[in-house]
């Protein structure tokens, strides 16, 4: 069957089945990456049943499904690009890195986001946290911009709503499986240190997601476009500081106790675990 003749649910399940070989491998290899891809693909899977069942009646759902795939394909080409770097690099991804060491065909917010999981006291919510910021604020803009471009049109608001209400409605569930599987003993002691995890929520994805289609937008806006770019190139980088290094001296002090008091409590799942 060629792509062409595939439906769109059966699209979004190649993909899907796209982001559970990522987590397959990053399992295998204990590779902090795999807590991401894991939510993603959860995420990925709802989306395909609900274009399977028609639940909710999506307008153009080729449409959605060539979203589906656009948005993945930058998160792939990201993450290519950082096993590439990876194999050239003496020791893996064993050893802290900063993003400057990462080349430039990886784009600055996933630089950020490596880097930032590198590090000793990192813990599995903020990995999803900041990796989802670059995935919606930087990635999506971008694949909604490539579509537009290449259409030509803009009237899909309503689908785009529709899949919002889709993934967002799904995102508690899928984060409690996510603490299940990944991290060991009280998931609130991972909590802690995700301050600003709202983004995983069903009102955080929506408003995240509501705020990818408004940067679009400016994008496409020639008056817009440079300003636009270094703003959502900034933002994943932002947050990660707003919480690993906050203004408040205090705050900062206090959690930099906290992060070397309290263990990652990260577990890696058997082979034999399924992915759903």
């Amino acid at each position: 069957m060629t792509a062409e003749s595939m439906l769109p649910a059966e699209k979004v399940t190649r993909v899907a089945g796209l982001l559970a070989e990522r987590v397959r491998q990053y399992d295998t290899t204990h590779d902090r990456r795999a807590a991401f891809a894991y939510t993603y693909y959860r995420l990925t899977t709802t989306l395909a049943t609900a274009l399977d069942t028609g639940t909710p009646a999506f307008t153009d759902p080729p449409w959605v499904a060539e979203l589906c795939e656009t948005l993945a394909s930058a998160y792939f080409a990201a993450m290519d690009g950082i096993d590439t770097w990876l194999a050239g690099r003496p020791g893996g991804s064993a050893d802290e890195v900063r993003p400057g060491d990462l080349p430039d065909l990886v784009p600055p917010p996933w630089r950020d986001v490596f880097a930032a999981s590198s590090v000793r006291r990192s813990y599995t919510l903020e990995d999803v946290l900041f990796s989802m910021m670059a995935h919606i604020s930087y990635d999506l803009p971008g694949a909604l911009r490539r579509m537009a471009t290449s259409t030509g049109d803009r009237s899909h608001i309503a689908d785009f709503h529709r899949m919002n209400d889709v993934l967002g409605s799904c995102i508690d569930r899928v984060q409690d499986d996510l603490s299940s599987r990944y991290i060991y003993g009280l998931r609130s002691l991972d909590r802690l240190f995700t301050r600003s995890d709202e983004l995983l929520t069903n009102y955080g994805i929506r408003v995240a997601r509501g705020l990818a289609w408004f940067n679009c937008d400016r994008l496409l806006d020639p008056d817009a476009t440079e300003e636009a770019s270094r703003s959502i190139g900034r933002s994943t980088g932002a947050l990660i500081s707003e919480i690993r290094s906050p203004g408040d001296w205090k705050l900062r002090a206090g959690l930099w106790i906290l992060r070397r008091l309290i263990p990652e409590r990260r577990h890696w799942p058997a082979a034999s675990t399924p992915l759903a």
